[in-house]
């Protein structure tokens, strides 16, 4: 019931953030500012990032909602996936937003490896993960994801050599709303939730989500799900 309170109230600054831009940078347009074209413009495009921002926030939220409905009621269905043509499929969607960035991104290891998941939230997982190496990464990176698989489980790494994450916030990472620099996260699009999503995601799995890192050397999350079957391996 604590974490409860918590989320809504953290929800409902989160949410003011955006509408309070929006609805003070509409009342000065109507009230002059819109007979100034270059000002006018500059309003606008603050209104469409903050509207932007304020959808991306709701989707999370939702997002959140229907995971954790799931959870208690354990009713998504699974099938038999390979690990491979998720990480592609994340690659995929994640390329435009790194090529923008000068991020460079390969996949290596055992893309045979076979998962039973729910092929749509794995992708989503794999794909906020490199999302937020591309964002912590400086031009002229890479961004590595590895496949490895043993007897029990796949494992699934997102390697970036970014600005890396110090010791004391590790922890708390994957909570919700968490921010390890707020100011930069925001600036950069974030919402707060990507990764507590993906621990929900990892968890209706049977699985889970860990991360290493070191300020200056880059971070490393890894996503853990048994095993489905046996594999070749390829690099």
């Amino acid at each position: 019931e604590n974490a409860r309170r918590d989320f809504v109230s953290n929800v409902s600054h989160e949410i003011r953030t955006p509408v309070t831009s929006i609805k003070g940078y509409a009342e000065t347009l109507l009230e002059g500012a819109m007979e100034e074209p270059e000002v006018a413009r500059t309003f606008l495009e603050t209104i469409d990032r903050q509207s932007e921002r304020l959808c991306m926030l709701v989707d999370d939220i939702l997002s959140l909602s229907r995971l954790e409905r799931s959870e208690q009621l354990a009713d998504i269905p699974f099938e038999k996936a390979r690990a491979g043509t998720l990480v592609e499929a994340a690659m995929r969607a994640c390329t435009p937003k790194a090529e923008r960035q000068g991020v460079r991104l390969h996949m290596s290891g055992t893309m045979d490896a076979e998962i039973r998941v729910s092929g749509t939230l794995m992708e989503q997982a794999i794909i906020n993960l490199v999302d937020n190496a591309i964002k912590y990464s400086d031009t002229d990176a890479d961004v590595r994801i590895d496949v490895t698989q043993t007897a029990d489980e796949v494992c699934i790494a997102v390697h970036d050599n970014g600005c890396g994450i110090a010791a004391e916030h590790l922890p708390r990472i994957f909570e919700r709303f968490y921010r390890v620099d707020r100011a930069r996260s925001r600036m950069l699009g974030g919402t707060g939730l990507g990764l507590a999503i993906v621990k929900h995601i990892m968890t209706v799995h049977n699985g889970s989500v860990s991360v290493e890192s070191k300020p200056g050397h880059g971070s490393t999350f890894t996503l853990r799900l048994p095993s489905a079957s046996a594999t070749n391996t390829i690099n």
